[in-house]
């Protein structure tokens, strides 16, 4: 994936949802500067049965994006070693029912948060090396809303989603004249 143009991309479109958000319902950031190698050797170290290369592509590039969606914060390599957005990240994956893992024939120990928000339930998690569902990136609120074949899918979906942000706000900005 090319990710300067990718990232470049949901820069702008979170510059025009900014400009078009009048009433500050959104927050609005840039991502972070790129992970440096040793910061993605550090992570590597203490997942390692999480690494995921789309993943650390992006990292990479952008250490983590707050706000990436509405509230949710993409982690950085900070927030996957050790952070309370990963402790909280882990309260809100100890929440979900036992019978989704059993339906889905997965477990908490298979998937890893890669960003939530703090003021609700939205949880994203990835896939672990060697399991059915490793790569896959797991969109949870309460349920599944949504499943990306991998990280790529994610970031690009998040585009969209945020572009159908952008729509929404324009639409309630039109006064009639």
């Amino acid at each position: 994936m090319d990710w300067p143009t990718q990232i470049s991309k949901m820069a702008y479109v979170k510059y025009k949802i900014n400009e078009a958000d009048i009433q500050n319902i959104w927050p609005y950031h840039l991502p972070e500067v790129a992970a440096t190698k040793i910061q993605l050797l550090e992570v590597e170290q203490y997942l390692e049965k999480f690494v995921d290369p789309l993943y650390f592509n992006f990292l990479s590039y952008a250490n983590g994006w707050k706000g990436i969606y509405q509230y949710v914060d993409l982690f950085g390599t900070v927030d996957l070693i050790a952070s309370p957005l990963m402790s909280y990240a882990k309260g809100l994956l100890d929440a979900i029912e036992d019978s989704y893992f059993d339906q889905k024939n997965i477990t908490r120990n298979s998937v890893l948060p890669i960003a939530t928000t703090l003021i609700d339930k939205d949880l994203f998690v990835i896939g672990a090396k060697g399991t059915l569902i490793e790569g896959q990136v797991i969109w949870l609120a309460g349920e599944e809303i949504d499943r990306f074949p991998n990280f790529e899918e994610f970031f690009l979906a998040m585009v969209d989603y945020n572009i159908e942000e952008f729509n929404d706000l324009n639409f309630l900005n039109i006064k009639p004249t």
